[in-house]
């Protein structure tokens, strides 16, 4: 069975009081519609690859509509987040070629060698 999930919207232009916040500037955490949703967007460990697609999708959704969805981005991407950050997985993060510090999966590992070549 083929698990269907959307790809996030890299075309959405940044703002421009995004572009010149520095990446150590955590002034978009209060602006988050993510706030309290922990357990949507970090899954537990031995997390089913059918629950994860439900819950990333859940996850894409409250991102899509929110104001810090550009600098939060750019934070889980400069700090190679685990988790979901910004709009993307893990997975999408590797394939963009921002791999993840210490990766577990392995749809993340290949979505790294892909990137890479």
């Amino acid at each position: 069975m083929t698990l269907a999930r959307s790809q996030p919207d890299f075309s959405m232009p940044p703002r421009p009081e995004d572009a010149e916040r520095p990446l150590d500037d955590r002034e978009w955490i209060a602006d988050a519609a993510c706030t309290g949703r922990t357990n949507l967007f970090f899954g537990l460990a031995g997390e089913r690859p059918e629950r994860r697609v439900r819950r990333e999708e859940s996850a894409r959704q409250v991102c899509d509509s929110c104001p810090a969805l550009v600098p939060c981005r750019a934070f889980a991407r400069a700090g190679r987040e685990n988790g979901f950050w910004g709009g993307e997985s893990e997975e999408d993060r590797a394939a963009a070629g921002y791999p993840a510090r210490s990766i577990s999966r392995r749809s993340v590992q290949l979505a790294r060698r892909a990137a890479a070549s």
